[in-house]
């Protein structure tokens, strides 16, 4: 702790010194009060922006995506949260058509049941794309073998 009071400045440092000596009983504690003071709110419009607006970026994994859903979705004022049914329809709009109609075909109940419906779905695809690599290097090794005979 010591250490990390040399890194805070201004109002911060101010704040951090008016603790009195051994009253941080937790990490976890001392971070969410000084989240609740420090970190900047978001407007929940633009929460909602971003809510509404999720995509699953083109390097992003599955995993992250649905961290990424999930951060966003739980950030959402709970006044203004959309209900649990309406994040099974939200959340497969961030896949490509494709991968959105197959989570949906296998009919998830759950927000977490569909985020492993679509992580086992992305392992399928990436079995069937080394599947057909094998393949392809197969019949490039017998079209070889074929013309070294010639």
């Amino acid at each position: 702790m010591r250490l990390f009071a040399h890194t805070l400045a201004g109002d911060v440092r101010k704040w951090f010194r008016a603790f009195p000596a051994n009253s941080i009983d937790s990490l976890d504690s001392f971070h969410q009060q000084f989240l609740n003071i420090w970190e900047k709110k978001k407007n929940p419009l633009q929460i909602l922006s971003e809510y509404e607006n999720i995509r699953r970026g083109p390097n992003e994994t599955v995993q992250d995506y649905c961290t990424r859903f999930n951060n966003i979705y739980n950030s959402i004022p709970v006044n203004l949260r959309p209900p649990p049914n309406l994040a099974l329809i939200k959340f497969p709009n961030g896949f490509d058509m494709d991968m959105a109609y197959q989570i949906r075909e296998r009919n998830p109940s759950t927000l977490e049941e569909m985020k492993s419906v679509a992580a086992s779905l992305k392992l399928i695809c990436y079995l069937k794309g080394l599947e057909s690599e094998m393949k392809n290097e197969e019949l490039l090794r017998m079209k070889l073998h074929h013309l070294k005979l010639k």
